[in-house]
């Protein structure tokens, strides 16, 4: 009788809760929130940029991508001093007009804990954490060693050049070179072995961050029908095939 005693008083409890309740007018919900998912707003280890395509999405885009050969590199010049070509325009323009340039755009998406600098209307970005998604490290960003943070062009400029780029004009590739579905905040050593490689030719440092990565290359090329190479849309489906 001992063991049966506690269930019958939580059960007269019960009861009187949900009179007192009734007598109140007040609603029981009975329903359990769902936990919140990632936030497509950053990138951090497995998110991708607002946007992007989901791997089944992904898989079909790339189906549809034309398949070509990278044609040749001639004319590209992507530096914008005295007397150069300056191709994809100068770095980190203001494309969405509100008054902060590309690059703290997306340092302020990609970065937690982030710190401004007074005066620049909540812009320049002087410090945060980053949490790299092509090796997965932690990171500390600081405004006086920028260098060791920057952004990556998923799809490279050089990359896109010679696959479709070449023939656009320079107000089209100014879009493409400050499009934040096609940026990503990184650390110098993963943007350094990355260079202008396509994804045969380089995958992220961390495994699982593959499938996220295919499916930002795929939705870049996508929206702006750059073309792959066989090898690379082979790559591109055997990451796709991870997710």
């Amino acid at each position: 009788m001992r063991s049966y005693r506690p269930t019958v008083r939580a059960s007269r409890l019960f009861l009187v809760c949900l009179c007192l309740l009734a007598l109140t007018g007040c609603e029981i919900d009975w329903s359990v929130a769902a936990p919140a998912g990632p936030s497509l707003e950053s990138v951090g280890q497995g998110d991708v940029p607002a946007g992007t395509l989901d791997p089944a999405a992904a898989a079909s885009a790339l189906a549809a991508l034309p398949v070509a050969e990278k044609t040749s590199l001639d004319g590209y010049e992507r530096g914008c001093g005295s007397g150069e070509g300056c191709v994809f325009g100068p770095a980190w323009a203001d494309i969405d007009h509100n008054g902060c340039d590309q690059r703290n755009d997306v340092l302020h998406r990609d970065l937690a804990q982030v710190e401004v600098r007074e005066g620049t209307h909540d812009c320049v970005v002087v410090a945060g954490v980053l949490d790299d998604p092509y090796s997965g490290a932690t990171v500390r960003f600081e405004k006086a060693n920028a260098a060791e943070v920057p952004i990556d062009h998923v799809v490279p400029l050089a990359a896109a050049w010679v696959q479709g780029a070449a023939t656009w004009t320079l107000d089209e590739r100014q879009a493409f070179a400050n499009d934040p579905a096609n940026l990503m905040t990184t650390t110098r050593e993963q943007n350094s072995a990355k260079g202008d490689s396509t994804a045969d030719e380089w995958v992220p440092a961390d495994a699982q961050y593959g499938c996220s990565y295919a499916t930002v290359v795929v939705t870049v090329k996508q929206r702006f029908s750059l073309s792959v190479t066989g090898d690379e849309a082979s790559a591109l489906e055997s990451l796709l095939a991870t997710c």
